[in-house]
């Protein structure tokens, strides 16, 4: 396992799992981990506002297969299949009792699955701009047909010019901030991102949800076009025990743009859990 330090609190690793290198970012702290499910196609750097707002607490945040800098594997693209190389991380690292698991967007549909597989472990849930699946209330056409392609990922001019109408919230009008988006992003290969695409659109949770006993949080957007906030209060009414929450003129991004105060709802919720 080699390691290096990029930023004072992130370390960022390789793991090999299920005979595949693993690129990995994790921060050290208190209590249990949160393991950080990220969207499709999206690299760690995308997450490290978040990890860098998450203060004294253990999280771990990875790339799957042919994201970033993780090796492609050749493997029936299910999310059940997904979550086996998410918690094989977790086991890799040494961590191998209970944790609570996050997911934004793509990633939040994965979590529901770690979720699934892994009751008896999940302290709890909480999902960020995410869905129950494949049946869902769809965003806005526009939005979601920029969004399936993985281009926004290789050129930063496709970047530059469709963030706002993706991602809406502080993106819509915000050059600065799409130009520093447009950098921290890496290509994943076409490959990786169509067995991410495949795999979420055969996923959906819609008649499982509810037997999950442990505390949700779902947090929304309220300027997201690609995932309405809707989506996230059917997660809410679907989930026993959860609460919704809706972050005022966040966008599909808010857990990067507004990685503070995501960072607070988080923590207070995962106080009240442990209290």
């Amino acid at each position: 396992m080699n390691k290096s330090r990029i930023q004072p609190r992130i370390q960022i690793g390789f793991q090999e799992v299920m005979g595949v290198n693993l690129r990995y970012a994790k921060v050290d702290g208190e209590g249990p981990p949160l393991l950080i499910c990220n969207g499709i196609g999206a690299n760690l750097e995308l997450g490290f506002n978040f990890l860098n707002a998450f203060k004294g607490r253990q999280a771990v945040l990875f790339e799957l297969p042919g994201i970033g800098g993780s090796d492609k594997a050749l493997f029936f693209p299910t999310m059940r299949n997904y979550s086996r190389y998410a918690t094989g991380l977790l086991h890799a690292l040494g961590i191998h009792g209970p944790f609570f698991v996050a997911g934004v967007s793509w990633g939040g549909t994965l979590a529901q699955q770690i979720a699934r597989d892994n009751r008896e472990k999940v302290l709890g849930l909480i999902l960020m701009a995410t869905t129950p699946g494949v049946v869902m209330v769809p965003g806005k056409p526009s939005a979601f047909l920029r969004m399936m392609t993985p281009q926004r990922y290789l050129s930063k001019e496709f970047m530059k010019r469709n963030a706002g109408a993706i991602y809406g919230g502080d993106l819509r009008d915000r050059s600065d901030l799409i130009e520093q988006l447009a950098n921290m992003t890496r290509a994943p290969s076409t490959l990786s991102y169509f067995q991410q695409l495949t795999a979420g659109i055969t996923f959906s949770s819609l008649l499982w949800l509810w037997r999950f006993k442990f505390p949700a949080l779902v947090i929304s957007g309220a300027d997201d076009p690609i995932v309405r906030p809707i989506n996230g209060r059917i997660l809410a009414a679907l989930l026993r025990n959860s609460r919704f929450e809706l972050m005022e003129n966040g966008g599909h991004l808010f857990m990067i743009m507004q990685a503070d105060q995501t960072a607070e709802k988080i923590s207070s919720f995962i106080d009240a859990v442990l209290q």
